[in-house]
């Protein structure tokens, strides 16, 4: 990868976590927006190479479970709590949360370098790793969206909140 590649991926790592610390509202149509971001980004700067060779897709498949793994902890982990005042439901990332979002981005890199020196691949790219974000994020974002839809979550944004508790 190029220096460009390292900058965009650090850009929308910071994003990731500093929207995770910030509470929002859990609105249910808009809850894959960040997944389809990392994703449409992941696509569009491309650096996904299937792997050849058994090594290869061995670790293609542990990085997709490990993904799926990570971000459907996140999702219960993920602080979900409905306001009394408004009948809002509400999320915020918590301190592992974001450690596990962290984690998986080390864990990426290391598996791209163990990868790289041992000659199984050295062509996963930034589109690779932001397509597993992607994934992570919206597995976080269903559970998510399932714990606040038993809260009363809106469907959608044009959906009034549930009648505040009296």
């Amino acid at each position: 990868m190029d220096a460009w590649n390292y900058l965009i991926i650090l850009a929308l790592v910071i994003y990731a976590i500093v929207r995770q610390t910030q509470k929002h509202e859990v609105v249910g149509s808009t809850r894959f927006k960040l997944a389809l971001i990392y994703a449409g980004v992941g696509l569009v700067i491309g650096g996904f190479n299937l792997p050849t060779g058994p090594w290869g897709w061995s670790f293609l498949g542990f990085s997709l479970v490990l993904s799926a793994v990570v971000g459907l902890v996140r999702g219960r982990l993920t602080h979900v709590w409905r306001d009394p005042a408004d009948g809002r439901v509400w999320a915020q990332g918590t301190a592992v949360t974001i450690a596990l979002f962290v984690g998986l981005i080390l864990a990426k890199v290391a598996l791209g370098t163990i990868a790289y020196l041992n000659d199984i691949s050295d062509d996963g790219g930034t589109g690779e790793v932001l397509l597993m974000i992607a994934l992570m994020v919206g597995l976080q974002a269903e559970i998510v969206w399932r714990r606040a839809r038993a809260l009363g979550a809106r469907a959608s944004s044009r959906a009034p909140a549930a009648p505040a508790a009296p």
